[in-house]
């Protein structure tokens, strides 16, 4: 592990050097980088208005933000987002939490806690990682938004924002390159067609190469590709309406998440995940996607108080996640699985907007379809199946197999399969896959009516106040076929045990059908207070809903249900505002939320003796108070330090269960505290000879916090695991005095620092294979970028 000393002492000098020799420039750049606090449009109250006069804690990714962290798509911004993380290392089934509350995100008959959005519809699970292709801002909202954008947003709103065509001419073209052979390439093209028509094109291709050399079967960890592109025409049908249409389509190939092997079993028995080498065995492994998105959008404005917005969108995507789950080649302890997704979504919404003197009134309803197929298979080879036998019902050291120890005749083993009712397979079957299936249907369902009005109150006071009644209908399946063994007895299910149902195995392979329908009234009422020119405050309490669902991975909610509704209530206060001459801008607030059913996914095993664990939801309820701060400081016109970081204390009760190595867990309250976690940025852009520079460094330090960290159970102990992440990266920018050029080198981790996740699986207890995902090492490069 490198030793993280000496970045005590490199943060305070960076930032001593920065301050000290810009002292001499004093001019503010014309036509170079601006680091004036400068105001930001945002649309969190579903119109356009200044971020620092909404009374909504909502943060902004702005695209020079995208620029300067070279971010691909909402997997890149979680550290420059107070009380936000985004799992990385999978693009069809990341998970996003705000404040604490995370969403489940295998399970197709569950919802994610943060509704995402882009271009104004509604991104389900498996689509939100959209690649930032030509993308204006992101806006993270935080706190329930079940008022006026609907369901699943107990925890928050992510909106993505592209860019609008436009009557000028013009687009850029970026290449950037790095190390692991990176290369990423992005076209932009504007044209004004007519005086009253626009078309804006953007494609966007990104490759890598992995970070770890996989000497077996597979693509090497890490290894990424995409390739996207998005066509929108823009038509000014006069001078009170415009029509848009959009479409997008996105082909992603690359290999699923990171899964490096630690332990006796893994590739020379290797205990340091950094070695550089790994080896899998999975034939295959990818993770893709492939989508495509429609939608139109009206605006229409009847007069100077009444206006209407309405978009009709469709997406479809169809992905395939085959991957590693033992982390190592013993065909002994062979097990990958693959979650294969055809689904498809239909979003339909209508706004109408007043704005007359003192009031602000949006009402309008919404309507959705989502139609989806998802396939998970397990598959393990017999090795492996005769090693849980070995282990599990012999009872011998998991370094024994049974086939060492009984003579390789098919007589025996058939003898032995009739005497236990369970298939005890012989040596001949070595190397032989065996397959689990699970299958989902999905038919879904949302409506919502909602209005929300605000009233200028006094010159510098405003109350607000909205309702929204939601419907969701979810009609859910469940079938599973015999595992494919061509031997007289079956072996028993690693996974998906219909036998949990009843003791009849003749409808075990039976289409198993459950609907239910929720419906709730949620709101919002504040009152915000404009006490400066420059600031203001506001007070907020909202409730918010996410649907119930259906565990997709398991078929006990055909015993026990479906989980419930998960309801947010969160009382907020916020403070926004620039002072000092608009030199320092504060964000802040402080919440109490309080969440009822929060829907949680664990790997968990239906009991201590199960061979394997799986991802399973559970419920449980949830009470956390937390203090949030962006403060940004312009220390003069050339130069810029921010800083933001959270604090947060839950106190948590969820339902009982047997963790992932057979523990029991849950049950309890369990009270703990957020990690310590601040980002400090810091943006310098001095004088020079000729054209304009950008220095931007940022320093984030991530605290892990055992106790809170939902890490599951600890099989390894390493320097590498559990550890506080402090991460060093910047960029250096110059562009020529029009700013038609920009070169910029590069790094990201400057220091090097070695983290991995707590090692785990779902074979790492039975069969003691573990496996572990690792950050990024240093990685740099340069940036070319041509506008005209």
């Amino acid at each position: 592990m490198n030793n993280n000393k000496p970045l005590h002492y490199s943060l305070p000098s960076l930032l001593a050097l920065a301050v000290c020799f810009p002292a001499q420039a004093q001019n503010t750049n014309p036509g170079g980088y601006n680091l004036v606090l400068e105001e930001i449009i945002v649309t969190a109250q579903r119109r356009e208005e200044s971020l620092m006069s909404t009374p909504v804690t909502v943060n902004a990714f702005t695209a020079q933000d995208i620029v300067n962290v070279g971010a691909l798509d909402i997997q890149d911004m979680d550290d420059f987002m107070p009380g936000v993380e985004i799992g990385d290392g999978s693009s069809t089934q990341t998970g996003i939490t705000i404040r604490g509350v995370s969403s489940p995100n295998i399970s197709s008959g569950g919802d994610p806690s943060t509704a995402t959005f882009y271009d104004d519809a509604y991104l389900p699970r498996a689509a939100t990682t959209v690649p930032f292709g030509d993308v204006e801002r992101i806006e993270v909202l935080k706190g329930p938004q079940g008022t006026l954008f609907g369901r699943n947003a107990t925890a928050g709103v992510i909106n993505i924002v592209p860019n609008k065509p436009t009557q000028e001419f013009g687009g850029e073209l970026k290449l950037r390159v790095g190390n692991y052979d990176l290369l990423r390439f992005e076209g932009t093209l504007n044209v004004p067609v007519s005086d009253t028509l626009a078309i804006r094109g953007n494609i966007l291709s990104s490759q890598r190469d992995g970070i770890v050399d996989n000497v077996g079967i597979g693509p090497d960890p890490g290894d990424e590709g995409v390739l996207t592109a998005r066509l929108s025409a823009l038509w000014d049908v006069s001078n009170r309406t415009r029509l848009q249409f959009s479409a997008d389509m996105e082909d992603r190939d690359e290999s699923p998440r990171i899964a490096i092997g630690v332990g006796q079993f893994a590739f020379m028995q290797n205990e340091n995940p950094f070695s550089g080498q790994t080896a899998h065995d999975v034939e295959g492994a990818e993770e893709t996607r492939e989508m495509q998105g429609y939608s139109i959008k009206l605006d229409h404005e009847f007069n100077d108080s009444w206006s209407v917005f309405a978009i009709t969108s469709y997406r479809t995507w169809e992905t395939t996640n085959l991957q590693e789950e033992d982390g190592t080649a013993d065909p002994r302890r062979y097990l990958d699985t693959n979650n294969i997704e055809d689904s498809d979504i239909f979003y339909n919404e209508v706004r109408f907007n007043f704005t007359e003197d003192k009031w602000d009134v949006i009402f309008g309803a919404n309507y959705s379809q989502e139609d989806l197929f998802q396939r998970t298979d397990l598959h393990l080879t017999a090795d492996s199946w005769m090693q849980f036998v070995s282990i599990v019902e012999v009872g011998l050291p998991i370094t024994d197999h049974i086939w060492d120890a009984l003579p390789a005749n098919e007589d025996l083993y058939l003898n032995l399969s009739a005497a236990n009712d369970v298939a005890l397979l012989p040596p001949s079957f070595a190397g032989r896959l065996q397959t689990e299936t699970m299958d989902n249907t999905g038919d879904f369902t949302n409506f919502g009516v909602f209005a929300d009005a605000t009233y200028q109150l006094t010159d510098t006071v405003r109350i607000a106040a909205g309702l929204r009644y939601s419907r969701d209908k979810k009609e859910y399946t469940w079938q599973t076929p015999p595992t494919d063994v061509d031997w007289p007895f079956a072996p028993l299910r690693v996974a998906y045990d219909p036998g949990v149902l009843d003791d009849d195995p003749s409808n075990d392979f039976d289409l198993y059908t459950a609907s239910k329908s929720w419906s709730k009234v949620t709101g919002r009422a504040v009152v915000d207070w404009q006490f400066t020119e420059n600031a203001m405050a506001f007070l907020s309490v909202a409730t918010g809903y996410k649907s119930g669902g259906f565990d997709g991975q398991v078929f006990t909610p055909l015993i026990s249900g479906p989980f419930a509704p998960e309801e947010m209530l969160n009382v907020e206060l916020g403070l926004k505002g620039d002072f000092f001459d608009n030199r320092l801008r504060i964000e802040g607030s402080v919440y109490r939320q309080e969440l009822d059913n929060r829907q949680r996914s664990v790997d968990t095993k239906e009991s201590p003796d199960d061979p394997t664990a799986q991802p399973t939801v559970i419920s449980g309820d949830e009470e956390a108070t937390g203090i949030e701060l962006i403060a940004s400081f312009s220390i003069m016109d050339q130069l810029r330090l921010t800083a933001m970081g959270t604090y947060r204390e839950t106190d948590s009760v969820f339902e009982t269960y047997f963790d992932s190595a057979g523990e029991p867990a849950g049950g309890v309250t369990e009270s703990s505290r957020a990690d310590t976690d601040y980002t400090i940025r810091v943006d310098w852009s001095p004088e020079v000879p000729v054209g304009h520079l950008l220095v931007h460094v940022d320093y984030v330090y991530d605290e892990n916090n055992d106790t809170f960290a939902e890490t599951g159970a600890i099989f390894f102990r390493g320097p590498w695991y559990l550890q506080n992440k402090k991460l060093l990266s910047a960029r250096i920018a110059w562009k020529n005095s029009d700013s038609s050029w920009e070169l910029a080198l590069w790094g990201n981790n400057l220091l090097d620092n070695e983290y991995a996740s707590n090692p785990g699986g779902f074979v790492a207890d039975t069969l003691g294979a573990a496996h572990t995902s690792i950050d990024d090492p240093l990685t740099w490069g340069i940036d070319v970028k041509y506008s005209f």
